[in-house]
């Protein structure tokens, strides 16, 4: 196996785990559930009275929030094969993790018949961000 083949591997690797294991927000909870840390496949409530950790919860109920993070896989691939520039790189990043936020501040409003909040608010925890970065800078240097 030729040493740029092992390193695409590994950065392929490297970006499955950073979109699917690694956290993407904080939950902000208005009405009457926890505030918890989200991952794609998992959810760690910051209450521990609730309830232990949830698996893949945010493709049950926060979808919406990280669809984009999905196509950042997409994106990964498309720069490496060159298709793409680093701007456009980065700003699927950018895109990817403001989503949550974008979507969820206006959904504040939206009140069930009692007052509470249905959508909750999840603020960007950005290492999707900063593995863009690194990873843009790791290519320019080595030359994928």
């Amino acid at each position: 196996m030729s040493n740029q083949r092992l390193k695409i591997i590994i950065v392929g690797i490297l970006s499955i785990l950073v979109v699917f294991i690694i956290p993407f927000g904080y939950q902000m909870d208005l009405g009457p559930g926890p505030n918890s840390i989200l991952s794609m496949v998992w959810e760690v409530p910051l209450t521990p009275a609730w309830y232990s950790i949830r698996f893949f919860s945010a493709f049950q109920y926060h979808f919406m929030y990280c669809f984009f993070r999905i196509f950042f896989l997409i994106e990964v691939i498309l720069f490496f094969k060159g298709k793409f520039n680093e701007i456009r790189f980065i700003s699927v990043g950018v895109i990817s993790e403001l989503i949550p936020l974008i979507i969820s501040i206006p959904a504040t409003f939206i009140l069930n018949s009692h007052g509470d909040n249905l959508i909750v608010i999840i603020w960007p925890i950005p290492f999707l961000l900063i593995f863009d970065i690194i990873l843009v800078q790791l290519i320019k240097r080595e030359k994928l």
